[in-house]
This record gives structure tokens, C-alpha cells and sequence, in this order.
């Protein structure tokens, strides 16, 4: 791993280093460690002022708990008269506040070892003369530390590993006396990078850089890793960085590997836990839940800079909607949990807390509020760009040639989310390798668009309704149009065909823009109805159909984006449609637009009733029509295919064994 240049490590020692042979000889690895951090953080004039007895007390905060006994035993050995007071579990504040009391009055000068001051009992507050920081073991602490156990060269690369995410005791048992340094250095820099090594084995994470199916929480990322870059040349300090968000949004959207890809990232460790692994990983009195939180987070802020992942943290209740009996229970828990969060955003820089939740609306506004977990990001099923990126990932060196464009349309279109993606991609391969052959494109295919035959009556009748939903988008959104198709590769779940209609993340709607959206979703119906007289169930049946897709509009016009006629938010635009079940008043309003419209798009219809009736006749000849082919024949209103498209609509069928969606 390592290049061994000619030149020594560049760390020279120091005219009072002790190195092996002299008068350290005896010490272990374990003190020696010790010793060097003590001495690195306590200055010159600082360690002067202690042996002469000029300070009353100060406090020593090092990296971790697993220091705290070993700095202390460093410590006193500066002087006899220094007393080391390390928190011993299980006394209470008033015995701590005893002994330290007893060695001030006998003249001794207390230092307080500790991980975290918000621990030590409150005299310290009074007594403490300064707070001294004993940073993680730098590479040139560390290149001492080997040095003095070891025999032969570091190489010089030994400088640029981070031996700081490695914590006391992994530390000491990588360093051997009388090993060769440079065995030391590799088995050092092994340690680093199975630590930091956020991947599974076997496993490659998305890059962040790059993987648009992350949405906002990658533009967070993108801002994450430069503000730490910032950290690390000076230019800002942890107080200025995003410490912590709660990623929302349905299940499956990949917010477990989004962490761990984010430690990748960022290049620090990740610690992943949940709240309802607080109960499972102890006996569920209240003192093991507190403290099985506690050593959580304990456990991440021993490794910073690192990241905390909570999933799950919904579960940690709103104290003001549960019952008196519950909050009885669940205050201290409660309160010990926001307490460890405002310690680990504020007072214990560099760990990034990441909370992740199913319902937000369920998520106790106290975890929300500045300080704490700051930001709100939403992680939802990717977009088209997003499915192929996920679709590319998953399939690995397979179909490396293959336009993944047309399954990926799908994919969005059915709002599959990355690990539906991934499951597709599993099967697909399943079905290859029980073959016993390459996979191929058409495994894809088949696990994605299921075959299935349609007779000559249901193909005209899918004809005619995305003819109708082209027509109608012509007239609406003619530079938004991309193409109209029958074939159902690129529709939703069994779809029977699809229109491709392109509207930008950024568009600012109206209530009017909002309304000719909903009438080109409705359009297709309204065809049937105009030409067949009534529908198929090809316009609804789930989220993603025709009438899903136009009441979730109304809804959020409604419940989020203030564009009806009564101004209000009740919730961001992805849950407008749970929120409007659990209101009825503005669910007959809904409704009773949603009539209108269809209404409004059968008028529509009927007035374009020729240029629908060839868009109809081309769609059974060449199944797809360019947005510009669509656009000549609205325009010029062609009916040369009128005849014949009205007698292949003579049916009776008036069902559709699938579901439709524009």
C-alpha cells in the first residue's frame, strides 16, 4: 500500500522524547499514547503553572470515553500534587463533588478528564480555571507513537492518512513493540480504510457527484462536502455547516444507502441505527432505552467526524399527542433524546446527524426545530434520468450497450422506487442465470411489460383514448409535447399506451395552467365517452392513471400550492392526497371540479372530434407519432382516415383488463 521513499518519515524527535532504551522503557503502549496526546494538548507555560500549584482546576476533554482513564493516569504523572478526577459510573454527583472538594483542600489541583463537559458535576462550572481540548492522535502523534515501539523506517506516506477516525484502543493494538514500522503503517492504514469503508463487500455505492436520483438530498450532499473542505483549509467553522436533516418520503427510496453513500462521499464514517432498535438492543425498562440512546450516540461521536443515521425516528413520540399515562413514560426518554441531539449539533462538532422517517407528519416538531435536525428533505421515487441511473447501477456490467431510456420511462411513470428497481433487475437476472445464458434486454422486458394480447376492438379503443389525450396536449402544451404512442413500452403498469408530455421542475402554474392539465388528463376518457359512448376502466384504478393523477393535481391546488380559490397549506404537494381523505369538505370540492372539467374536456373532445379521429387511424398504422406529426394534423384538422376509424370503433367492449395512464 504503501511507496518507501529514501527519505525518513519527516517527524523528527524532539530533545526530550522518550523513545525505547531510556527511561520510558516500562511503559505500554497504552501510557505512552496517553502521554503524547496529554502533552501535545497541555501547553509549555500551562504545564508550568500545574507543577508550581498556580491552578486551582481545569478540565482536560478528550475524543472519547475509552481515554478518559488513560489521559488521567498521564496526567497526575506531571506532578504529585495533580489529583484526576475521571467520572466513575454509577456515583452520584454528591460523592464526585466530595472528592473533589476533599483534594482542594488538601492543596492538590484537580483535573477533570472527560469526553464531554455537559457530563462533569456542576462545580467544575464554578472551580475549572480553563478547558483544554486533547484532539484525536494526528499521523504525526501517531508516527511517534510507532516510532518509539518500533524498529526500521516509516515510508513517508504515513503523513496523509487520517489516523484520527480510529479511536484509543483500536490505536493501541495496532501498534506492536519491536514490529517493523512500516508493518505497523500498513496494518495502520488497513484499519483506516475498513473503518471508513462504508460499502459492503461486494457492494458499489452511488456517487453523490453524479446520482441525480437523490434529488434534493444530493444537492445537500454537494454542499456538505464543500463546507467540510472549507473546515478543513480554514476558511469557516463547524458552527457555519448543515449538522443535521431528516430525509422523508415513501418506503424504499434508498434513504439507508443515501447515508451510507453520503459517508462515502464525504469520506468519514457512518454509525446506522434506529429508535426501535433502542428497544430491541436492551431490556426495555426506561433506564436501558436511555441508556442504549446514550451509547449511540456516544458510539458516533467517538468517531468524528462520522455521520449518525436514525432511521425510524418517527417513532420517538410528540410528547403533546400522546396520552397522560404515555408521556408519564416517555418525557425522560423524550427529553434525553433531544438533550443527546442539541449535544451532538452543538456541542460535539463534527458529527452530522441524519434522521429518516416514512411519516414526517408524524415526527415531533421539537426534533425539527433550528438547532437540532435543521432541514427537511424529501426522497421520493426517482424521475426518468433518475430510474435509468438506478437501473444502470443495479445492472452492473450487464446490457452495458442497451438504451435503458424506454424501461426507465416506465420505471418513473409507475413511480418505482429504487429498491423496486432493484428488485426488477434481480428477477431479471434470476431468469437469465436459470437459463443458464447471458442476460438480455428482453429479460428486462419481460419482468418490467408483462406480453399479453389485445383484441382488435381493445387496440382501438386504446387508440382513440391517447389520441384524445394528444389532441387535447397539442392545443394545451404544443412545445411541452414529445410524442403519443400505443405500444405499451414507456406507459404505466400494463399500460396500453402513453402520451409523453415534458413539464419543467421549475415552472410557476396557475389555477388555469393547473385545470388544462387535468383536462388533458381527462381528455382520454372524454374520447371514449364522445366516441364510444362511455369509458373503460382504462382511465383510473391507481395512483399513477388518469383520474389519479388529476385529483392529486386538484388536491395539492387545494392543500399546497394556494392556487384555489381559498388560500391555505396543509402540507407539502406529495401528501396532499392523505390529507385530503381526512377532509371532506375539500374532498367534495375536489370533486366537484374534477366533474367540471371532465365536463369541459368532453366539449373539448367532441370539437376536434375529426383530428382525433386520425390521430387515431395513424396510432393503429405506426403505433407512435412524433410531437411534431401530432401537431400537423390538429392544426390542419385532417380527416382522411375518418371513415375508417369510425368503423373499427364499433364495439361493445367498454372495459379494459389494465390500468391507463396518460
Amino acid at each position: 500500500m504503501f511507496d518507501h521513499d529514501e527519505d525518513d518519515f519527516p517527524f523528527q524527535h524532539g530533545d526530550d522524547e522518550m523513545t525505547i532504551g531510556r527511561k520510558d522503557e516500562g511503559l505500554t503502549v497504552r501510557q505512552a499514547l496517553a502521554e503524547l496526546a496529554v502533552k501535545g494538548a497541555i501547553s509549555t507555560d500551562l504545564r508550568k503553572s500545574l507543577i508550581k500549584g498556580e491552578l486551582r482546576s481545569i478540565v482536560l476533554v478528550v475524543p472519547s470515553a475509552e481515554w478518559t482513564n488513560m489521559a488521567g493516569g498521564a496526567v497526575e504523572d506531571i506532578h504529585d500534587r495533580i489529583y484526576a478526577f475521571c467520572k466513575a459510573s454509577g456515583k452520584k454527583e454528591a460523592e464526585d463533588a466530595s472528592a473533589i472538594n476533599k483534594a482542594l483542600a488538601a492543596g492538590r489541583t484537580v483535573v477533570a478528564v472527560t469526553p464531554s463537559v455537559r457530563t462533569l458535576p456542576a462545580i467544575f462550572k464554578t472551580v475549572a480555571s480553563e478547558t483544554i481540548e486533547v484532539p484525536p492522535p494526528s499521523a504525526a502523534l501517531v508516527a511517534q507513537l510507532v516510532r518509539r515501539f518500533s524498529v526500521g523506517r516509516l515510508p513517508s506516506s504515513f503523513s496523509r492518512l487520517d489516523t484520527s477516525v480510529l479511536d484509543f484502543d483500536e490505536l493501541c493494538g495496532l501498534v506492536e513493540k519491536g514490529a517493523d514500522a512500516a508493518v505497523t503503517a500498513e496494518r495502520i492504514a488497513n484499519a483506516i480504510s475498513a473503518k471508513t469503508r462504508t460499502a459492503r463487500v461486494g457492494e458499489t455505492l452511488p456517487d453523490l457527484e453524479v446520482a441525480v436520483e437523490f434529488g434534493d438530498a444530493r444537492l445537500w450532499a454537494i454542499d456538505l462536502k464543500q463546507d467540510l473542505s472549507d473546515i478543513k483549509a480554514g476558511i469557516i467553522g463547524w458552527s457555519e455547516v448543515d449538522k443535521g436533516c431528516v430525509l422523508h418520503g415513501p418506503p424504499g427510496t434508498g434513504k439507508t444507502t443515501y447515508a451510507r453513500a453520503l459517508g462515502q462521499y464525504l469520506g468519514i464514517p457512518v454509525v446506522i441505527g434506529s429508535v426501535s432498535e433502542l428497544f430491541a438492543c436492551s431490556a426495555g425498562y426506561l433506564d436501558s432505552v436511555i441508556k442504549a440512546q446514550r451509547a449511540l450516540f456516544e458510539r458516533a461521536m467517538q468517531q468524528a467526524p462520522a455521520v449518525l443515521f436514525l432511521d425510524e425516528i418517527d417513532q420517538m413520540p410528540d410528547l403533546d399527542q400522546i396520552s397522560q399515562r404515555g408521556k408519564d413514560w416517555w418525557s425522560p426518554v423524550v427529553a434525553d433524546f433531544l438533550q443527546l441531539l442539541d449535544s451532538a449539533v452543538s456541542d460535539r462538532d463534527g458529527l452530522i446527524v441524519i434522521g429518516a422517517t416514512n411519516r414526517v407528519e408524524a415526527l415531533a416538531p421539537a426534533c425539527l426545530r433550528p438547532g437540532r435536525l435543521e432541514r427537511s428533505i424529501y426522497l421520493g421515487p426517482p424521475d426518468e434520468t433518475g430510474a435509468a441511473r438506478v437501473l444502470r447501477h443495479h445492472l452492473g456490467p450487464s446490457l452495458a450497450d442497451a438504451d435503458l431510456s424506454p424501461m426507465a420511462s416506465i420505471c418513473s411513470a409507475r413511480r418505482m422506487t429504487g429498491a423496486d428497481i432493484m428488485d426488477l433487475v434481480r428477477s431479471a437476472k434470476r431468469l437469465a442465470r436459470r437459463e443458464k445464458r447471458e442476460m438480455s434486454l428482453s429479460d428486462l422486458t419481460a419482468r418490467l411489460v408483462p406480453p399479453y394480447e389485445l383484441t382488435e376492438a381493445q387496440r382501438s379503443r386504446v387508440a382513440l383514448h391517447e389520441a384524445g389525450h394528444a389532441a387535447i396536449a397539442a392545443l394545451h402544451f404544443p412545445d411541452r409535447l414529445v410524442s403519443v404512442s400505443i405500444d405499451p413500452f414507456g406507459g404505466g403498469i400494463a399500460s396500453g399506451g402513453h402520451v409523453r408530455v415534458e413539464i419543467p421542475d421549475d415552472l410557476l402554474e396557475t389555477k388555469s395552467d393547473l385545470d388544462r392539465r387535468v383536462e388533458m388528463l381527462l381528455a382520454g376518457r372524454a374520447a371514449e365517452i364522445a366516441f364510444l359512448g362511455e369509458a373503460s376502466s382504462g382511465s383510473g384504478g391507481s395512483e399513477t392513471s388518469d383520474l389519479g393523477l388529476a385529483m392529486r393535481m386538484l388536491a395539492a391546488a387545494h392543500l399546497s400550492f394556494g392556487t384555489a380559490d381559498a388560500p391555505r397549506w396543509r402540507c407539502e404537494p406529495e401528501r396532499a392526497m392523505d390529507m385530503l381523505r381526512l377532509d371532506p369538505r375539500t374532498m367534495s370540492q375536489v370533486e366537484t371540479e374534477l366533474a367540471k372539467l371532465a365536463a369541459s374536456a368532453i366539449d373539448l373532445v367532441r370539437s376536434r372530434r375529426s383530428e382525433i379521429e386520425t390521430l387515431a387511424g395513424e396510432l393503429l398504422s405506426r403505433s407512435t407519432l412524433s410531437a411534431a406529426e401530432v401537431l400537423t394534423i390538429v392544426r390542419k384538422g385532417e380527416s382522411a382516415s375518418t371513415n375508417l376509424v369510425s368503423r373499427r370503433f364499433e364495439s361493445n367492449e367498454s372495459t379494459l383488463p389494465w390500468t391507463e395512464s396518460a
